[in-house]
């Protein structure tokens, strides 16, 4: 894809980061591995508040679609 920070059009202030798109993927499990503090570096041009916030979403983009979306693991490391 394009673009994988995007802003949110709801809030400046949020990022969005794309991990995939399309429907390759769609009916199986996948892994995922990113680095968090380089994501939010990349975005925001700067380093991490102490206390920051994390979302993990599916989302449509407004098409009237629908998606479905299971975690099974998430694990946060320094």
């Amino acid at each position: 894809h394009a673009k994988r920070i995007l802003t949110n059009p709801y809030a400046d202030e949020a990022k969005m980061i794309v991990l995939r798109t399309g429907n390759d993927d769609a009916g199986r499990w996948v892994e995922e591995s990113v680095n968090i503090i380089e994501d939010y570096r990349k975005a925001f041009g700067t380093d991490p508040p102490a206390r920051a916030s994390l979302a993990i979403m599916s989302d449509t983009d407004n098409t009237l679609e629908s998606a479905t979306a299971y975690i099974d693991w998430l694990e946060i490391s320094r």
